[in-house]
């Protein structure tokens, strides 16, 4: 059995349907039940009489209910928010204010301090707490339904809801179907937050295939061993995750295809794929298939993708992030026409119709290209051999004294040292002037800071110019991660900035 997303339908219901569906954080349940109680929660939709575009709010963290309202709701048509219990409730509750929801799929079993019109519980049962208010809260259009609203975090500090539509769901699903490689027999390991659409790629791959899709909960990854052996207990063929998230794992020694060797096919996206890191995967799981995508939540999860062969790994020590889906177009746009490199810019049917109710944002960085919606990523990029590379953000390119410098190359250097096993470059910034280049790095084994930053200083010298080499190195036991797997620039540069006024 599995779902199709064009028709609406589960298709093939005589086939397998009690093969597993979903292995939850609380249980696990087959196609089945899936079909079954993805069918009894439309039920409810239709009950309580949502309109055409309301936003539900999907709330929880790696219950199975999870993943199966997100597919009740794109079943029915009805418009859903996803957000995680990592979340602080003031911040629910202001995605709440600004969207005007008046409905809450609880699909855990806590008492959430939140004041909404109705709540539908774990079972079910829905409660009103007061009379809904639906007047101006109906969002999208008839010809294109907006299926999600995902917000991401904002610059200025406030969420920026990502508007994707059904169309867009649809466009990416073609693609991933024919050119990802996945079939029935995959189980895919879902371990992001169901805020971080990461984790939407799993749900959609794995029910469009009738796949297998298994939950894995904070607690459950804090746990390395217990991690390891719920990938195996469920023989895992598809590892999704950010290459930060993975990193975690390179060093323990169960980490290879002898102890973990369910795992067929690694999926990296979300942040730049190290070439060291393939080169340690592929050591470790010696068949393994490496795939790397591309593509911001503003255009439906990713818009490229490649696979990381021995030979890429070998010929470009900045990997390819891939060539893009075919109803798609990746633009390159320079400020100079001699420049190598420009801004990224995402063209399709897949890329968001703006963000919520922020007229001015959407005009910096949305706009029509040949009559397609256009996103502009903010990230620097260039063609080579029809692929796309890009070399980091905007603001990862930085001026000073004058000299152009690409933070990501400092670290991609730093790298290549013996003593090194990652490293993270950042700018310092005064009213937006680059006052000093600092890099963190993790060493593979103890040594002196001075000892240390003389080796890494005269090693960078024989590299880059002068006018590159960071005018700090500042040695760190781990990264800190966003909730997003991500590693969390703002929290090392926040640390710094403390430590250097206390001494």
């Amino acid at each position: 059995m599995k779902y199709n997303f064009k028709t609406k339908q589960f298709s093939e219901i005589e086939t397998a349907p009690k093969k597993l569906a979903i292995a939850g954080s609380d249980r696990d349940i087959d196609w089945d039940t899936l079909k079954t109680k993805t069918e009894q929660l439309v039920k409810v939709f239709n009950e309580i009489g949502i309109p055409n575009g309301h936003p539900v709010i999907i709330y929880g963290h790696k219950e199975y209910l999870f993943p199966l309202a997100i597919l009740a709701c794109i079943h029915s048509n009805t418009t859903y928010i996803p957000i995680d219990k990592i979340y602080p409730i003031d911040r629910i509750k202001k995605i709440i204010e600004k969207t005007g929801s008046q409905i809450l799929i609880n699909c855990s079993e806590e008492t959430l301090d939140i004041n909404i019109a109705i709540t539908i519980n774990s079972s079910f049962n829905t409660t009103v707490n007061f009379i809904p208010d639906y007047s101006n809260k109906i969002y999208g259009i008839p010809e294109d339904p907006l299926q999600y609203i995902m917000f991401t975090s904002g610059s200025t500090g406030e969420p920026k809801g990502v508007q994707i539509t059904q169309n867009s769901i649809l466009t990416f699903l073609n693609w991933a179907q024919k050119d990802f490689g996945f079939c029935s027999d995959d189980v895919f390991m879902n371990q992001a937050p169901f805020t971080f659409d990461v984790s939407l790629c799993d749900v959609l791959n794995s029910f469009s295939h009738g796949g297998t899709l298994v939950l894995n909960s904070t607690n459950i990854v804090k746990d390395q061993e217990a991690f390891f052996k719920r990938l195996v207990n469920y023989k895992c063929s598809v590892w999704t995750s950010t290459p930060s998230f993975a990193y975690l794992f390179l060093r323990h020694p169960d980490f290879n295809a002898e102890k973990i060797y369910t795992i067929k096919t690694f999926l990296f996206m979300g942040e730049e794929l190290p070439n060291r890191t393939c080169s340690i995967l592929k050591k470790s799981f010696n068949d393994v298939r490496i795939l790397n995508a591309y593509g911001p939540t503003e255009a439906t999860i990713v818009t490229t993708l490649v696979e990381i062969t021995d030979d890429v790994i070998s010929k470009y020590p900045m990997l390819p992030i891939g060539f893009p889906m075919p109803a798609s177009k990746i633009v390159i746009e320079k400020l100079d026409p001699n420049d190598k490199e420009g801004e990224l810019i995402i063209v399709g049917e897949h890329v968001s119709i703006g963000y919520f109710k922020n007229d001015e944002l959407n005009k910096q960085k949305f706009f029509l290209h040949e009559g397609k919606r256009a996103f502009k990523t903010g990230d620097l990029a260039y063609y080579e051999n029809e692929m796309v590379f890009c070399i980091g953000r905007n603001d990862d390119q930085v001026k000073m004294h004058g000299f152009r410098i690409e933070l990501n190359e400092i670290s991609n250097v730093l790298c290549k040292n013996d003593l090194i096993s990652d490293a993270v470059t950042i700018a310092l910034k005064r009213n937006n002037e680059v006052k000093k280049i600092v890099s963190f790095v993790i060493v593979k084994e103890p040594i002196q800071k001075e000892e240390l930053n003389q080796h890494l200083v005269a090693f960078l010298n024989t590299t880059l110019p002068y006018y590159m080499i960071p005018g700090d190195l500042v040695t760190v036991g781990s990264f800190p991660y966003s909730t997003s797997h991500k590693i969390d620039k703002n929290k090392l540069i926040e640390d710094y900035l403390k430590q250097q006024f206390n001494n």
